[in-house]
């Protein structure tokens, strides 16, 4: 079975990507131009956030610019550069084995790597407009920052 679903996040900054995947104890894979998933595309899967349903190419499924590493799966998170050339977006195989993905990650949409990575954006940016910037995880996962001017 391939069920590859497409992750709405943009990728602007590899260099942060990486922080997120060190924060969460993922391997950034820099340069892997494959990722592992089911390696065959079934066509059975349509839904919402599905990557043949937003317009890729099965043909592309596996390959990419780098890979992420999920300890306990044997699939990757590939990260892929978009059609654009501006930036980069996620895309993995969430059966089977990728199941391991979602259950360390949170979900088919990934959240707590799009939130890791968010919180480690804005707290770059603001940190660069002069604040001194705190972080703490609340007790549901979701990342809290406080920026005080300094």
């Amino acid at each position: 079975m391939s069920h590859v679903a497409n992750v709405e996040v943009e990728v602007q900054d590899l260099d942060i990507l990486k922080r997120a995947c060190d924060t969460l104890g993922l391997e950034f894979r820099e340069g892997q131009k494959t990722w592992e998933w089911y390696g065959k595309f079934m066509n059975d899967y349509h839904g919402k956030d599905a990557a043949i349903t937003q317009g890729f190419d099965p043909k592309q499924f596996g390959k990419g610019e780098h890979a992420i590493r999920v300890p306990g799966s044997d699939y990757e998170i590939g990260v892929i550069k978009n059609k654009t050339g501006n930036g980069y977006h996620l895309m993995f195989d969430f059966y089977g084995s990728g199941q391991n993905i979602v259950k360390r990650l949170g979900g088919t949409s990934l959240p707590k790597l799009k939130a890791e990575y968010s919180a480690t954006v804005s707290a770059r940016q603001l940190r660069r407009k002069g604040f001194r910037v705190t972080r703490t995880v609340l007790t549901n996962g979701s990342i809290k920052l406080k920026a005080v001017k300094a």
